[in-house]
């Protein structure tokens, strides 16, 4: 098993290193130490907080286009989704389609009325769903 260290991980280890020498550089040096150890521990704060969100990475990956259109009943949602294949899932609850792909990506879209999943197909990166509107699905199978 191999222990991969990321460079930001790094940049915060050195960060608390000069943290901890500031300290050490206030309790010798007087009102300069406390100046200097002051403005490590504000860098520290910041690089800790930038540090920690680039390793979360990001929670919505912005440029992944989605396109709901409706025509008689029929509700088509097209959206592009990281893959690969493998990781590409998606579950149609309600009148939310919630999507999830590979790198983390993960969106919900919100329908503007109920719908049940007809088909579906991945092309390229490219998820089409048909989606049938709910009532009327419900009013064909009464006969109506």
């Amino acid at each position: 098993m191999s222990v991969r260290i990321s460079l930001p991980l790094i940049i915060l280890f050195l960060i608390l290193g000069l943290l901890g020498l500031a300290i050490l550089a206030r309790l010798q040096r007087g009102l300069l130490g406390i100046i200097l150890a002051g403005i490590l521990i504000i860098l520290g704060f910041y690089w800790f907080r930038e540090v920690r969100k680039a390793l979360e990475g990001p929670k919505h990956l912005k440029g992944h286009p989605v396109e709901v259109s409706e025509d008689n009943g029929l509700i088509s949602v097209t959206a592009e989704v990281p893959g690969p294949e493998s990781e590409v899932f998606f579950e149609v609850s309600g009148d939310k389609v919630f999507l999830r792909g590979g790198r983390g990506f993960r969106r919900k879209i919100k329908l503007p009325c109920r719908v049940r999943l007809l088909d579906s197909s991945y092309v390229n990166g490219i998820l089409h769903l048909r989606l049938a509107k709910a009532d009327v699905v419900e009013s064909r199978e009464r006969g109506g």
